[in-house]
């Protein structure tokens, strides 16, 4: 699948914008135009008219502009995708948040109901807080002694290039991502390194946002006021976030959620499992 790219500045911020050529209905993805092009695969790219935005965790951020923990503010960061969604003409469409990026989508629907037909979480936990918790027991659990020793030299190599660089690591969240591969991946063999490759990111947006607004969040103070569809997929063996059964508590409250658990899959879905996913979403 060809993506077309544009970068659009914006309160001192580079936006990468990716698109595809698909003639398919209007798909609104929040995340990192550079990085998801890469993951999507023609199953999925075909069936959507697909524009991904930049959040400003990853969009550049012009060297004169100051940064402080307001400056990627969640509602600032929805205003962005907002100012996107009216000047790139996107109209009324799905939206997709994938991982902590779901909490994104989530707001938004909730802010600017009238530009979301249907809501769709993928492989997001309840929270990045305490639920998290439960990863570990989850994959001492499920894991094979294969993945978890994988995961243990991952780590191991992680840590040795934390200490090659005692100033700092370069490109640390592309490294920590590839780090995390035995936890997201259920194809063992799946390296992710030149996913992320040339990925930038602004430290303190991950601090600020993933680390505790995220981790932070209610999802009980967003659902009710969402009455478009909203779906949740999820990986059976996706070990990055949440296990998918600390959803029971929350879906008891909304039935109207209606959470897909694939098998055969982790983090990502929409790349091992193409056609479940495709067919998932397209689900009425």
């Amino acid at each position: 699948m060809e993506w077309t790219y544009r970068t659009i500045e914006r309160q001192g911020f580079s936006f990468l914008i990716a698109k595809n050529n698909s003639e398919g209905p209007h798909l609104y993805w929040f995340g990192s135009a550079l990085y998801y092009p890469r993951v999507i695969p023609e199953t999925l790219a075909k069936e959507f008219k697909i524009t991904i935005v930049d959040h400003r965790g990853f969009a550049k951020r012009n060297q004169a502009t100051t940064e402080s923990e307001s400056t990627y503010d969640l509602e600032t960061v929805l205003d962005d995708f907002f100012f996107f969604q009216n000047h790139l003409q996107i109209p009324a469409s799905f939206v997709l948040g994938h991982s902590g990026h779901g909490y994104m989508a989530l707001a938004y629907a909730k802010k600017y109901p009238q530009l979301v037909t249907k809501l769709i979480l993928v492989a997001t936990g309840p929270s990045h807080g305490a639920p998290l918790q439960e990863r570990e027991i989850y994959f001492e659990r499920l894991a094979s002694e294969e993945r978890k020793e994988k995961h243990k030299s991952l780590q191991s190599l992680f840590q040795k290039q934390i200490n090659s660089y005692p100033d700092g690591l370069e490109d640390f969240f592309n490294l920590y991502c590839v780090s995390q591969d035995a936890l997201g991946f259920y194809d063992l063999s799946f390296d992710s390194t030149l996913f992320w490759q040339g990925v930038k990111t602004n430290k303190l947006a991950f601090d600020y946002l993933f680390g505790k607004v995220f981790a932070e969040i209610n999802v009980e103070n967003y659902l009710p006021f969402i009455k478009q569809p909203i779906q949740l997929i999820l990986g059976k063996y996706d070990f990055q976030v949440a296990p998918h059964y600390t959803w029971d508590p929350i879906l008891e409250k909304f039935p109207q959620v209606k959470r897909t658990v694939l098998d055969h899959c982790g983090h990502l879905p929409f790349l091992e499992v193409p056609n479940n996913f495709t067919k998932t979403i397209q689900l009425e």
